[in-house]
């Protein structure tokens, strides 16, 4: 089996978390899959108003962006859902703007069936992870940094996210 996963940016914290979580939520989306390259850069990706991107490279190849900041459990939950696309995408569900042979152009981001299916999988994979996987309660884990495995100092947060958000 060769999974391989490269990651960018974060701390060396959230570089380990993310790379054991997306292990585990791959070998729970394709468990017979065998081959696997992901990149995965860590960013802030909220002067895009995403929480995430998965792009499609090649046949095996995926290219992910993850936002950076927030508590482990959005971080998680925002990792599952783009791996839900590589699923999609690895599966033939998903190819450019068509589902499962139907072309979604022009159909609203909340009406795209893929984004539905992600978006339903999403919270469900992240917390069965944390219990399961970080032995943590749910409230713990909204309380918790990606970035330090440790309780946010939510006053330093929101000044980050502020001065992030004013610099768009």
């Amino acid at each position: 089996m060769t999974i391989n996963i490269y990651i960018k940016g974060g701390t060396k914290t959230q570089q380990r978390v993310t790379d054991e979580a997306a292990r585990v939520f791959i070998k729970q989306l394709l468990p017979r899959k065998r081959t696997l390259n992901i990149d995965i850069t860590i960013r802030n990706t909220l002067k895009e108003n995403a929480a995430g991107y998965c792009t499609h490279e090649d046949k095996d190849q995926f290219h992910i962006e993850v936002h950076n900041r927030g508590n482990l459990f959005d971080y998680l939950s925002f990792l599952a859902h783009e791996l839900v696309h590589v699923k999609q995408y690895t599966n033939r569900e998903l190819v450019k703007y068509c589902w499962m042979g139907i072309d979604y152009f022009d159909v609203a981001y909340s009406k795209l069936p893929w984004e539905k299916e992600a978006w339903s999988a999403q919270y469900p994979m992240s917390k069965k992870y944390i219990k399961n996987n970080l032995g943590m309660t749910f409230v713990k884990a909204k309380s918790t940094s990606p970035r330090t495995m440790k309780e946010i100092n939510w006053d330093l947060e929101l000044k980050i996210i502020e001065a992030t958000c004013d610099a768009q």
